[in-house]
């Protein structure tokens, strides 16, 4: 072999050193950041983990959320939610579709689930949480794309007997009552999970209650209000004038009875209350009132409605009050936690009776033959086209356009000056499809202008949770002068008007310990939230004193304390002198004292396709459209220019059924 000399060995080793700092600067510029912050990490390349199981959390909506997830070293393995507290039924689909869209795209580049943006972002940070402390390059994780997007697949063509457009509590009822009566169903729904609206709500239900209501103690100021009602001239009750006089015989006779300490209560006075809440005058000066065959049917369905729903499983408690805005003592509330009760058992019936559900699924259009509505195209999440036909009917039931800022805009008759920007207690799938579709097939819009504000939003998200309160009769609302400056128990767009006009469009719901049922505070409110995480995180305000709360919520303390008094004052006489509240709980005097810091977003959109007692949807003309049956929020005609709180449960429900039962008898 051939000896190498001195300067070759050197000027070889001077070529291999130089190679191996070229690179080696290769190797760094290619691990470190990019210029505009972005990492340059190779994900596809091994160890992207240090394997083993990780724990993380961040906050969610309500509470903290607490995962687990297990890597090995180029992978995650599983995710597990293993703590968390947020609004039961409105954030459930966060919890079940975001960890297996992380696993199966090994990206955390996924979609919030829609209508719950915080419980998403929530649950998306405590997620990267745990994988940063795995290791990973969690910047990179949330920019790099799905391994399989989803891919449309090929065209679904499905025929049936009935089609339910919308899985809300409408929705359900509807496929279910068709169900019943022997009918195929399917039934299509946008989002990833059931509930819509519905799920969202309290779950208030209102109705007369020959069962429950005779042992709910009378007092005096409902007598009073009976009393005035018998001053009631039947001559502007227009085509309601027969069920004024009807109601003024009923109240006469209770009145004359020698025991009067029981609630009285029926149909016929829910419906006189419900024509009353509803008529008012647009922006434009017509008047506007509920359509007398849907107010009689909802009041005089009410009870079976109720009796119905038992018998599919949802349970109701004994007990009787009044929800926000509602006018009398007949509002019930299932069992279960917010609304979640209707729509699990619901749900359990209609799959029972052998419908199909199918979700991620939105309707994009009617399908018309002959002027007929034979079935409606749909497209999944995915891209995948649906087709489904329907021999005898297609029932909507999407809700209404209260998330949808342009459609409030454009059609509010009601509201001076209303925010475009103003937030919503609605799910944001509530963006008026179902209404867009049946207006493109000839449908009758009915009383479109009116929406309703529900005065008691969050003022942060505009939802109805995050808060404590007891029944209406007994809420007391003050402003940050530490005053009341409204009846609590009117109807539910005076209280917004009068909270609109209140400095910051901020007022504070007052309670005790009385009002709220005497919790502990470990306990979970109806919203799913314990008192103490509300507490902890300032959604409500809790004071030993009245003084201490007052401090607490920057109110003046003697203004507060003076009128709180006042107030019991107007509870042991049964009359309100300065606002004129009708109906009155306990006086406040039991502590602790909580307040809830409120203020009004859009809560119902009360017009819709025109249906009539049949829940057929009418042309123009007010002629059925053949095939075509509408229920829930997504109609118009009942509730007018303002909905009675815990009229639109009972509407929902009565509505659905018949809708369901109407499409399943076409033929």
């Amino acid at each position: 072999m051939k000896r190498m000399s001195l300067k070759t060995v050197k000027n070889s080793f001077l070529i291999l050193l130089s190679m191996v700092l070229i690179l080696g600067l290769i190797g760094c510029n290619k691990d470190e950041d990019g210029g505009n912050g972005e990492s340059k990490t190779d994900l596809n390349a091994v160890q992207l983990y240090k394997p083993g199981t990780y724990n993380g959390e961040a906050e969610g909506l309500h509470s903290k959320i607490k995962v687990e997830v297990t890597v090995d070293a180029n992978s995650i393995k599983s995710i597990k939610v293993v703590e968390q507290n947020d609004t039961k039924g409105v954030s459930d689909p966060v919890f079940t579709t975001i960890p297996d869209k992380i696993v199966q795209g090994q990206t955390l580049k996924v979609d919030a689930v829609t209508g719950a943006s915080v419980s998403s972002k929530g649950l998306l940070d405590a997620i990267a949480d745990a994988l940063a402390k795995a290791g990973a390059d969690v910047n990179a994780l949330k920019n790099k794309e799905p391994i399989q997007a989803d891919v449309a697949k090929e065209a679904v063509v499905k025929e049936t007997e009935v089609v339910v457009v919308g899985g809300g509590g409408a929705g359900l009822a509807a496929a279910v009552s068709a169900g019943e009566q022997g009918a195929k169903v399917i039934l299509i729904e946008k989002a990833p999970a059931l509930g819509g609206n519905t799920i969202r709500s309290g779950g208030a239900l209102n109705a007369y209650d020959p069962v429950r209501q005779p042992k709910i103690e009378m007092n005096q100021a409902l007598i009073n209000e009976l009393k005035d009602i018998l001053t009631y001239k039947e001559d502007q009750f227009g085509e309601y004038a027969s069920t004024l006089k009807m109601l003024k015989g009923q109240i006469k006779n209770y009145l004359n009875k020698e025991d009067t300490s029981k609630l009285f209560d029926s149909p016929e006075l829910h419906m006189i209350h419900t024509y009353i809440g509803g008529k008012r005058t647009g922006l434009d000066g017509k008047k506007i009132w509920g359509k007398f065959e849907l107010v009689q049917t909802l009041a005089k369905n009410g009870y079976g409605t109720i009796q119905w729903l038992e018998g599919n499983g949802v349970g109701f408690g004994d007990g009787i009050g009044t929800v926000l805005g509602a006018l009398w003592p007949r509002t019930h509330h299932s069992t279960q936690p917010l609304a979640t009760g209707y729509i699990n058992s619901l749900e359990k019936a209609a799959t029972k009776l052998g419908a199909e559900i199918m979700l991620n699924t939105k309707a994009t259009k009617l399908i018309m033959e002959n002027g007929k509505v034979v079935g409606v195209t749909a497209e999944q999440s995915d891209g995948t086209v649906v087709t489904l036909k329907a021999t005898k009917g297609v029932v909507m039931a999407t809700g209404g356009f209260g998330a949808n800022p342009e459609m409030v805009v454009k059609y509010n008759n009601y509201w001076p000056d209303l925010d475009p920007n103003i937030k919503t207690t609605n799910t944001a799938n509530a963006t008026g499809d179902g209404i867009v579709m049946g207006e493109e097939v000839g449908a009758n819009l009915w009383g479109m202008g009116f929406i309703q504000l529900m005065p008691s939003g969050e003022p942060e998200t505009g939802a109805l949770s995050g808060g404590v309160w007891g029944s209406a009769e007994t809420q007391i609302f003050v402003n940050k002068e530490g005053k009341r400056y409204v009846n609590e128990y009117a109807e539910r767009d005076v209280l917004a008007a009068a909270a609109l006009k209140q400095r910051d469009k901020t007022f504070y719901i007052i309670s005790d310990m009385t009002a709220l049922g005497n919790p502990k505070m470990s306990d979970q409110t109806n919203w799913g939230e314990t008192y103490q995480s509300l507490i902890d995180r300032k959604s409500i305000f809790k004071g030993d004193t009245l003084e201490d709360l007052a401090q607490q919520i920057g109110v003046p303390v003697e203004t507060f304390v003076k009128e709180m008094d006042k107030y019991n004052t107007y509870v042991e006489n049964q009359n309100d002198p300065e606002f004129g509240k009708k109906n009155f709980g306990a006086k406040l005097e039991k502590a602790p004292f909580f307040a809830t810091p409120r203020t009004p977003s859009v809560h119902h959109t009360m017009g819709g396709l025109e249906i009539n007692e049949k829940a057929q949807v009418l042309d123009a003309k007010g002629a059925p459209i053949p095939g075509f049956y509408a229920a829930g929020e997504v109609t118009g005609g009942l509730h007018a220019g303002n909905r009675l709180g815990g009229n639109a449960i009972t509407d929902i429900f009565t509505f659905g059924r018949i809708a369901g039962a109407s499409a399943a008898g076409a033929k």
